[in-house]
């Protein structure tokens, strides 16, 4: 007979199953899942740092209770993370990171990082932010980018 963790286990995993497939989400690069607390820790590694933005925005519009927050490393690493519920109440942790240089980060006063010319970040210090302000983030993540590739082009 199964265990009750090997059950809590298969219950955690159809329900995470069926979240990405009903509603088309994009695959996480690593997924942690703890039997003990019954939750899910979901990380998106892959692609430009704004579509990893995207993918945890889309991942955010599937579920409830949502609270966002980003924090800047003393290595200017850029994290935002997300903690949030499905309907079911499996609790979701979902994480990304990237380098400020993505959002063309400049110093800003102190040891602030002023990212896309918009969003000013202190290290070490977490911070609310709405869904508007991480999608305002991965719009101007994304011109920042578009701006690269034009100038490489034209370097070349």
């Amino acid at each position: 007979m199964p265990s009750n963790s090997s059950r809590s286990l298969d219950r955690i995993i159809r329900t995470l199953r069926s979240l990405m497939r009903s509603t088309g989400l994009p695959r996480p690069d690593r997924v942690f899942i703890s039997t003990v607390t019954g939750s899910v820790q979901v990380e998106f590694d892959s692609g430009t740092a704004p579509d990893r933005l995207a993918a945890l925005l889309l991942w955010v519009t599937r579920l409830d209770g949502v609270t966002l927050t980003w924090s800047l490393h003393a290595d200017h690493t850029l994290i935002v993370t997300a903690t949030a519920r499905n309907a079911a109440g499996l609790m979701f942790g979902l994480t990304t990171l990237a380098a400020v240089s993505d959002f063309d980060g400049t110093p800003g006063p102190g040891d602030s990082v002023v990212l896309a010319g918009t969003f000013r970040l202190v290290p070490s210090v977490a911070e609310s932010v709405t869904f508007e302000e991480v999608a305002r983030l991965v719009h101007l993540g994304r011109a920042v980018a578009a701006r690269r590739r034009v100038a490489g082009a034209t370097a070349a």
